[in-house]
């Protein structure tokens, strides 16, 4: 069942100012938080890279954001993990028709138990990253306190 909007929401789940090399390190580090907050099973990882590799998440909007996500079977606790990046990393476009990637460095990863609600949270977080504006805000942030607060002011 999906939880709460804002329930989805923990601030040890943002990544805020954070430095790696691609987009490999980038969900490693993203996954793990999952993992050790009982958020996710182990094979979440696997399974966000693999779904990645097959349906790509970068969208070329806001300047460059990611929406990452895999199959509800990997996931115990509904969750978003946010990431602002000091340097962007690769992402190829969502329904691109190619294999050119895009520089990203704002990424939403989306941890849904309930995949009947996966569309209703993916429609949500669309809406925040078309927002060029509230973006841009949430790469102003400087830590992790200041970005959770932002995106839980856009929950509905």
């Amino acid at each position: 069942m999906l939880s709460g909007m804002s329930e989805i929401l923990d601030t040890k789940l943002f990544h805020i100012r954070l430095d790696v090399k691609d987009r490999d390190e980038l969900f490693e580090t993203m996954a793990s938080g999952l993992v050790d907050s009982g958020r996710v099973k182990p094979s979440f990882l696997r399974g966000l890279m693999d779904r990645e590799e097959i349906f790509p998440t970068g969208l070329p909007i806001s300047g460059g954001v990611a929406i990452p996500h895999t199959d509800a079977e990997h996931v115990l606790l509904d969750s978003i993990s946010v990431a602002t990046l000091i340097h962007p990393v690769g992402f190829r476009e969502m329904a691109g028709m190619d294999d050119t990637e895009l520089p990203v460095d704002v990424v939403m990863m989306l941890a849904l138990a309930d995949s009947g609600s996966h569309l209703d949270v993916l429609q949500q977080v669309l809406g925040w990253v078309r927002d060029g504006e509230f973006i841009d805000r949430l790469r102003g942030c400087l830590d992790e306190e200041e970005a959770f607060t932002l995106l839980a002011g856009r929950v509905r």
